[in-house]
């Protein structure tokens, strides 16, 4: 039991640099492509769907439908990514692959740091993978949560040592 938490441990701690990304990205500028878009202002709330692509540095979000709402200065608080399923991929560090998640709905709490993978969520990274029906990640704590049921459990799938 005792080895098994260490090494349910040693896995999540090796997905924390899963979300983080290349110190540049946020530095860059953010490109958005849609099929159609819409901004209400008395609510904040921009919506972007048929086709989206986010691209930000190494980041990027494909989905079939965006909602992005933002508070009164124009600051993003919430993005929330559909599809069938929606996709992100962030390349973490030089030294490490490029992370991929995905799952039906990917939100992103800016203020809390908080990324939440919903239904049938994947997340993936140098040939190790994490399965569940809900995913979240907290970029300041480090840590991740995983939810599963007695129908649909967490699955973890790492590969072998490399041999020398």
């Amino acid at each position: 039991m005792f080895y098994r938490r260490v090494s349910l441990l040693l896995l999540l701690a090796s997905y924390q640099s899963a979300v983080l990304a290349l110190p540049n990205d946020r530095d860059q500028p953010i490109s958005l492509a849609a099929d159609n878009a819409t901004f209400n202002e008395k609510t904040g709330i921009a919506t972007y769907t048929g086709n989206v692509e986010i691209k930000q540095g190494s980041l990027l979000i494909k989905a079939e439908q965006i909602s992005a709402t933002t508070d009164k200065e124009g600051k993003i608080l919430t993005v929330v990514a559909t599809g069938k399923p929606a996709h992100m991929q962030q390349q973490p560090s030089l030294e490490k692959g490029i992370a991929t998640a995905q799952a039906e709905e990917i939100t992103y709490q800016a203020r809390d740091g908080l990324i939440v993978l919903k239904r049938n969520a994947k997340l993936e990274q140098d040939g190790s993978s994490f399965k569940s029906l809900e995913i979240m990640y907290s970029m300041d704590k480090g840590e991740i949560e995983a939810k599963g049921n007695t129908q649909n459990r967490v699955q973890l799938v790492f590969p072998p040592p490399k041999k020398e």
